[in-house]
């Protein structure tokens, strides 16, 4: 896991030239909250449309087996091979990686201060970008890329579930160009 707060300049400009505005950190609590309640009942209603429950569940311990016994698969795409593999990766990693990084970034005293762009390398579902974007007034624009066409999908429906400016692309992220300029760098769980 690597989350990368180092911020790229092209300018001599000190970083912080700007005076952030606290927000009504009740009002700002509640509204996160409500976010990501309302991207739990999406994931939901999308990935237990046509998957029971104990299809999910027999599906997350096939890809936990996947990661931890087949690692070798990863490469050819094993772990979202499948219907119920991509439901369990949504419904139980999704979360755990958005409540992971929403802990970090609020720790990390840099995490938090204002930067255009955030490119969230590896995106999976999005849920690591959308929490630290979601953490920065304002929101940074978020460029998530991902090696999988359902992860791109799935991750511009997080990003826009949070209410997040984003773009998504297919692509390697061994071959990525970084924007010119100040951007925040994401890799969560991609190395």
């Amino acid at each position: 896991f690597v989350l990368a707060s180092a911020i790229q300049s092209q300018s001599a400009t000190p970083a912080k030239e700007w005076e952030p505005i606290a927000p009504d950190a009740a009002g700002f609590a509640a509204t996160r909250l409500a976010a990501v309640h309302a991207w739990l009942a999406s994931l939901e209603a999308i990935h237990l449309r046509e998957l029971t429950f104990r299809e999910v569940s027999r599906s997350l311990r096939a890809l936990s087996a996947t990661y931890v016994e087949r690692r070798h698969t990863l490469v050819d795409g094993a772990a979202l091979s499948g219907r119920g593999k991509r439901a369990a990766f949504a419904l139980f990693y999704g979360p755990l990686h958005h409540l992971l990084v929403a802990h970090i970034v609020r720790e990390l005293p840099s995490a938090l201060d204002r930067v255009p762009t955030l490119v969230d390398l590896g995106c999976g579902t999005g849920a690591a970008g959308a929490a630290w974007a979601a953490a920065v007034t304002p929101p940074p624009r978020i460029v998530g890329l991902d090696i999988h066409p359902w992860a791109v999908r799935e991750a511009a429906e997080t990003y826009r579930t949070f209410g997040l400016a984003a773009t998504t692309q297919q692509r390697d992220i061994a071959t990525v160009t970084f924007p010119k300029g100040r951007a925040a760098i994401l890799a969560a769980f991609a190395l």
